[in-house]
């Protein structure tokens, strides 16, 4: 019985190390022009998993060329730059393949671009999107945001955002 019981003791705690290492993990970095910084030694901003999820969510619900009409939730890009102090700017989104996209601040303030990080109540992974990816309500506004410059914001696997001038 004591085995028993020092077994589920046992689990328990790895599961809550478990818990507790994916909720500190490090999903976006927010670099560059920061008003806010959280992470003294590189001057960066830094969101964790469970600090990212406790901003206020947002849902939109569009198709993408890559996706047939689905529901996004994640908090407005807005709202994670104001967290780290940005209000202005060209934002330069950057994934974890080392692509890059620039996306205007006035674009992302008129169509309330999110970074979404589930898809149709599932969580975006790196093999699917993940962990993050800009959303914009595209079937809202079907004429501005298609082609290829808007397609090229559609940008996925983000783990930093540049803040540029």
């Amino acid at each position: 019985m004591k085995r028993r019981a020092l077994l589920a003791a046992t689990g328990t705690m790895a599961l809550t190390g478990i818990v507790a290492a994916i909720e500190s993990e490090t999903i976006l970095t927010i670099s560059g022009r920061v008003g806010r910084i959280n992470r003294p030694g590189d001057q960066t901003f830094v969101f964790t998993r469970k600090s990212f999820l406790q901003l206020r969510q947002s849902v939109i619900t569009t198709a993408t060329s890559w996706t047939p009409v689905s529901v996004f939730v994640g908090p407005t890009v807005v709202d994670v730059m104001l967290e780290a102090g940005v209000d202005s700017g060209t934002l330069l989104f950057k994934t974890l393949d080392n692509n890059s996209v620039p996306i205007p601040w006035p674009d992302i303030v008129r169509y309330g671009v999110i970074l979404a990080h589930t898809q149709d109540g599932r969580p975006l992974s790196t093999k699917r999107w993940g962990p993050l990816w800009t959303i914009y309500p595209r079937d809202q506004h079907p004429d501005e945001l298609k082609g290829p410059l808007a397609d090229s914001r559609f940008i996925w696997q983000i783990d930093e955002i540049q803040v540029q001038a």
